[in-house]
């Protein structure tokens, strides 16, 4: 069985498309969250649902564009966050902006928007030596950040502010970027120009034959491997499961092998770590898949 490794092709209209996906997600994600926080806002929390998100949109436009490219996924899913995240704060400062506007209307009877963003950039160079949305960023820092917890509430210094937003910017960069960089990582059919299809199982091995099974793997020896898989599906944890995944449209191109280690923790839940992949031909598939099924049981007759 040969590894697997990406062959760092980036189609440069696949690249396009995670570009513009990068730039249209993170404003809108960013801007729909600044929205949201004008009336509840959950301290990490929404950033990992930001981060979420648009590394959600950029694993989409790595398929759809063909992008098997690792590090230019990693570095265009970075400015995604780095958007996602801007958005959000600059979101935050529009929100000021009109909120500070309605007031000085309500109090004052300014009702020229541009008269009241003057009296607002010159409130904010004041304050901080700052205009604009630098000003505005300052300002907040300036004033802190209140967390909540239970009925107390922790009110952290600019430092502490500064770092905090450090942190939120990223988690949503770590989740913008580390999702459409294992999206390219995945296998890739180049003789059909596309992305493997469905995972199916081949079979699965109790854990004591982990070893060997990679090892007869890696000697391209598959009627050994075979002769340790069983076709029973609800063998106990933990096991070894072995998947193959081949193209539809090219039947004879070259199939991908996949084993999980799969366990149970504390919680009874399943926990499954991939610990091999690579890729054999068709007629060393051949001689994995037709073997378990022959291993398999017959029912006995009624």
């Amino acid at each position: 069985m040969r590894n697997y490794q990406p062959s760092n092709i980036a189609p440069s209209q696949g690249v396009a498309i995670l570009a513009a996906s990068s730039l249209v997600s993170g404003v809108a994600i960013g801007g729909a969250t600044a929205f949201i926080g004008k009336f509840i806002y959950f301290i990490v929390l929404f950033p990992l649902g930001m981060g979420f998100a648009t590394g959600s949109v950029l694993g989409f436009a790595v398929k759809k564009g063909k992008i098997r490219s690792p590090i230019t996924a990693l570095g265009i899913g970075l400015l995604g966050g780095i958007v996602t995240y801007g958005s959000l704060m600059y979101g935050q400062y529009m929100n000021f902006q009109n909120e500070t506007a309605t007031i000085m209307e309500r109090e004052y009877n300014v009702k020229d928007k541009s008269l009241a963003n003057e009296q607002i950039n010159v409130f904010l160079q004041q304050e901080t030596g700052s205009s604009g949305f630098v000003g505005f960023l300052k300002l907040s820092a300036k004033e802190g950040t209140s967390i909540s917890r239970g009925s107390s509430k922790l009110k952290l210094n600019d430092t502490f502010t500064y770092l905090l937003w450090l942190i939120e910017l990223g988690i949503v960069g770590f989740l913008a970027a580390s999702i459409p960089f294992a999206a390219a990582k995945e296998p890739f059919n180049e003789e059909g120009n596309e992305w493997y299809g469905e995972t199916k199982l081949i079979g699965s091995a109790t854990e004591e034959s982990r070893d060997e099974i990679i090892r007869l793997l890696n000697m391209d020896d598959m009627v050994g491997a075979s002769a340790l898989l069983s076709s029973q599906t609800d063998m106990p944890t933990p096991r070894i499961d072995v998947y193959s995944q081949s193209s539809a449209d090219i039947p004879f191109s070259d199939s991908v092998i996949r084993v999980n280690y799969v366990s149970t923790n504390a919680k009874k839940q399943l926990e499954v770590k991939e610990i091999l992949i690579g890729l054999v031909s068709e007629a060393q598939r051949s001689q994995l898949v037709p073997q378990i099924s022959a291993s398999a049981p017959e029912t006995p007759e009624a």
